[in-house]
């Protein structure tokens, strides 16, 4: 008996320890932990597979950089396509290496790479993941900008002033070493225009227009208001040669010395040029004087800055005065990579323009001149007398001009103009000998543009500069508050614009220079 239950004790027993097994919650923390150790190695392989692919996509993408920086180098010499299979052929990456696009024009060179690596993976084929792909692409452009700058300099009376010249010239010359010693061979052109009054093309310069000649000693051109409204100056369009006169002497002195037109050749426009040392010796010509006409400086800093002045620069190249490599200039901005710049300085703001009346520009004059010593006269028609020689250093009536009829010459009207100033004929010529007072001679010579006409026209041709995709850098030089804004108004952008004293012009154009230098480096 005993033996049997000790038996059924121990099964019991038995059954008792299977039970608490059963109830046992202690297992599936087991299964859990074998669960979450299987996850762990499938994210740990695929985290291997991953930085494998990343690893071999920096080596392909470094390999791409690499390849076409070289390729689209502008002074490779080996031909882009093998230069690029070439860095892939190195790194053991050829077969990696997909479409290579080279694109070239005359002043650049783009190149695109594409390539892909393809893995086979140790671990994410276990998730159903066949391949990783190790994808890389890189495009590199080399560009040579062409760059054609304005500078448009104030040469007026004031600028005589307070040294203004003298710095002005060391500033400018300081912007030409600049801009060219970071340019490209051929690749970057200066045009010099001074302006006072008026803007002396000169004799080459103004010949490539329609300009017909009524002298030969200053060749400015009298333009109408309605042609500040764009930036072009036509070949074909007629153009009146402004009268070469002088608005300013004393009635009581003779001969003119400050002509409207700035009639010394130092200052007359410099086309198209980047022989620094030319370009130099033009600013050291400059001389002051005058009047300003900002408006008119800067229509044809603009206009030399306009496609439709190729022909002018054509004609230019023939008679040698601009390079053959600038035949084709302007150019266009819709062709190709062109950086246009307009450098406007001023020490004033606009004042008043004189023009010749339209009776007084050719033709012949009733004013005598002594061949002997310059004296003037001038025949006047008094059907009462035969004395009708107004002789004004004596004041009185003549019955012949000053030295006889053998002894003097009759003046054309632009031969007048050369010999006596405009207030002296009014006064002593005119006036004193018929009547009506020397300002109503003066009005019947010619005509003035005022100050706010001619500020009108300023923000109208700087307008059309801008819209011209022409960048406009100004620079105020001990200015009035006028001048100034006159400047800043024309300018791309307040950042565009200096106000400069004393020496600081230096440091202006030196700005103007570098800021120029990286604009052609971001175009």
């Amino acid at each position: 008996m005993k033996s049997v239950c000790g038996i059924w004790g121990a099964a019991a027993r038995a059954g008792h320890a299977i039970g608490r097994f059963g109830r046992a919650e202690d297992g599936s923390m087991i299964m859990l932990g074998l669960w979450i150790s299987v996850l762990m190695l499938m994210l740990g392989g695929l985290a291997v597979d991953l930085m494998r692919a990343e690893l071999r996509r920096t080596e392909l993408q470094q390999t791409a950089d690499r390849a076409v920086l070289a390729a689209a180098s502008l002074s490779q010499t080996q031909d882009a396509e093998a230069v690029v299979r070439d860095y892939f052929e190195k790194q053991g990456l050829s077969d990696a290496l997909g479409a290579i696009d080279v694109q070239e024009t005359i002043n650049s060179k783009t190149v695109t790479v594409d390539a892909e690596v393809v893995l086979d993976p140790f671990f994410a084929q276990f998730l159903g993941i066949d391949q990783l792909t190790a994808p890389a692409s890189s495009t590199a452009v080399e560009r040579i900008t062409d760059v054609e700058i304005s500078l448009v300099l104030d040469v007026s009376g004031s600028m005589g002033s307070n040294r203004r010249l003298t710095n002005l010239k060391v500033a400018a010359k300081d912007f030409i070493d600049i801009v060219l010693d970071g340019a490209t061979d051929g690749r970057t052109s200066i045009s010099l225009i001074p302006y006072a009054g008026h803007v002396n093309l000169g004799d080459t310069l103004s010949a490539q227009y329609n300009m017909p000649r009524t002298h030969t000693w200053s060749f400015c051109a009298d333009l109408p208001s309605s042609t500040f409204q764009s930036t072009d100056v036509s070949q074909t369009t007629q153009l009146t040669q402004a009268g070469h006169f002088d608005p300013y002497a004393s009635t009581g002195t003779r001969s003119p010395s400050k002509f409207f037109c700035p009639h010394q050749v130092g200052n007359t426009v410099t086309p198209f040029s980047n022989d620094r040392a030319y370009l130099k010796s033009r600013i050291d010509a400059l001389s002051h004087g005058g009047n300003t006409s900002i408006d008119i400086g800067m229509k044809w800093g603009a206009a030399l800055l306009n496609p439709a002045s190729q022909g002018v620069v054509s004609g230019l190249v023939d008679a040698g005065v601009v390079i053959p490599q600038y035949d084709g200039r302007p150019l266009s901005r819709a062709t190709t990579e062109v950086l246009k710049i307009v450098v406007l300085m001023t020490d004033g703001e606009n004042t008043t323009e004189y023009v010749l009346d339209p009776d007084y520009r050719t033709g012949m004059s009733n004013i005598w001149r002594r061949n002997s010593d310059g004296r003037a006269s001038v025949y006047w028609d008094r059907s009462s007398t035969s004395n009708d020689y107004w002789w004004p250093d004596e004041g009185r009536w003549h019955d012949t001009p000053y030295g006889g009829t053998s002894g003097a010459t009759k003046l054309t009207w632009p031969e007048v103009w050369r010999y006596y100033s405009l207030n002296y004929v009014a006064d002593r010529l005119y006036s004193d000998a018929v009547g009506n007072s020397t300002s109503y001679w003066q009005g019947q010579f010619r005509t003035t543009t005022g100050s706010s006409t001619k500020i009108s026209r300023l923000q109208e041709v700087c307008a059309a500069a801008r819209d011209d995709g022409i960048v406009v850098f100004g620079i105020a030089f001990e200015a009035p508050s006028k001048g100034r804004q006159q400047i800043a108004n024309c300018a791309s952008s307040p950042g565009h614009y200096f106000d400069a004293d004393g020496l600081e012009i230096r440091e202006a154009f030196r700005m103007i220079a570098s800021q120029i230098t990286t604009l052609k480096l971001t175009q």
